[in-house]
């Protein structure tokens, strides 16, 4: 991690400033400091740190209403930002989460907390921004080349970009054991009060932000857990590029569990799964087939991205001399008079840039993916086919020869 990553400081306290300060300092940071919103803002506007320190009470506006604003800004909202808030304040954490924070430091500060907080959220920031450069290089290689030459230099970014998804995952597992200190606190914190005598609407009130905080939390728990093995073993069998004899419905499975990161993928789409009872073995390199089948599931992605209740089928079986597996989607489908050129290079349905950003953006295609389809799966012999004359929907279905 490099040491002259720039920390912003946003503080009007002499003495958090000095102590703050000195520890950065000691580690080797460069940090620069504001004591307003006003002046934040401002500096943002010549620099972007790599981290945000922001204390909940400021002169001129709260540090919550800054928060808000850096998140809802493109140039700022990727800035993890940290909340100053005092030991025991377990309302300004709550609010920090919801307007968008990664973590909070407690007061009075405490030396060892302030390394590895800044620390964590750090080295994934600095994770996200390499994860964007392969991104770019990505897109180079999409402009530049094509085919096999396209298909070898996708193959080295895309070891790199899991890797980067790997370490990606630092900061949002960092957020949710902060989340859980900050249950822990208020439970400790409602036990006193129940001793005190809590009135009932209060405690009504604390237990919210308790079902706040866990609600915030689960998610980001679910995920992690569910998907980090998942991740680590995808990014092992995409560097091995030996033909070796595979169960198709082992990839299948396997491909859908790692494709599960994608959260819209795996709460919004509705997945009807249809494997064969039997070992379907094929002798191919695990990660073309893996790579197709992914190409084939954002597809059917990208074509039900305005579609209401989207839902994709998954089959698989055999049939003569072939195993196979299909995708289909409940998409507008594919007009009869392009069919027929979609596995063409450089064709596609889909514009070539976007005309807007965010998530609400339509998505945009190349016209090398199903070319890069194609060629791999006749690589071993075998070949893939979409269904024609449907009214709605599109299905793809790949075939392998059998390896007996």
């Amino acid at each position: 991690m490099k040491k002259n990553s720039l920390i912003l400081l946003v503080d009007d306290i002499p003495q958090n400033i000095q102590l703050l300060g000195a520890i950065l300092k000691n580690q080797g940071y460069s940090f620069a400091l504001t004591t307003s919103g006003k002046e934040t803002y401002k500096l943002l506007e010549k620099t972007t740190p790599d981290i945000i320190l922001l204390d909940v009470m400021l002169p001129d506006e709260d540090g919550f209403s800054i928060c808000r604003k850096l998140k809802s800004k493109e140039k700022t909202a990727d800035i993890p930002i940290l909340f100053l808030t005092a030991k025991n304040d377990t309302a300004d954490k709550v609010q920090g989460f919801k307007v968008g924070a990664v973590d909070y430091i407690t007061k009075p500060f405490e030396e060892l907390e302030v390394i590895e907080r800044v620390k964590n959220h750090l080295q994934a920031k600095l994770d996200r921004d390499q994860l964007n450069e392969y991104n770019k290089e990505l897109e180079v290689v999409v402009e530049q080349r094509t085919n096999e030459l396209l298909k070898k230099e996708r193959d080295t970014i895309l070891a790199q970009f899991i890797q980067g998804v790997v370490h990606n995952i630092r900061g949002p597992i960092s957020s949710a054991l902060a989340a859980s200190d900050l249950i822990q606190a208020m439970r400790d914190d409602l036990n006193r009060r129940i001793e005190e005598g809590i009135e009932k609407e209060e405690l009504k009130e604390k237990m919210e932000e308790v079902w706040q905080i866990l609600e915030l939390n689960n998610e980001v728990l679910r995920k992690m857990a569910g998907n980090l093995e998942a991740m680590l073993r995808k990014s092992r069998t995409d560097q091995m590029q030996e033909d070796d004899v595979y169960d198709l419905n082992e990839m299948i499975k396997h491909e859908l569990e790692f494709l599960d990161v994608d959260l819209k993928f795996k709460n919004q789409v509705e997945k009807s799964i249809r494997l064969s009872s039997e070992k379907l073995a094929v002798f191919v390199s695990l990660s073309d087939i893996a790579q197709v089948f992914e190409n084939l599931i954002k597809n059917a992605m990208d074509a039900m991205f305005a579609i209401k209740n989207p839902s994709i089928t998954i089959e698989s079986g055999s049939a003569n001399g072939y195993h196979w597996f299909s995708v289909e989607d409940s998409g507008e489908g594919i007009p009869a008079q392009i069919i027929d050129k979609i596995f063409d290079p450089f064709f596609t349905t889909k514009p070539l840039k976007a005309d807007s950003k965010g998530l609400n953006a339509p998505p945009v295609g190349t016209g090398i993916g199903l070319q890069f389809c194609k060629k791999t799966i006749e690589h071993y012999k075998g070949k893939i086919e979409v269904e024609k004359g449907r009214t709605k929907g599109a299905k793809f279905t790949v075939y392998l020869p059998v390896f007996n």
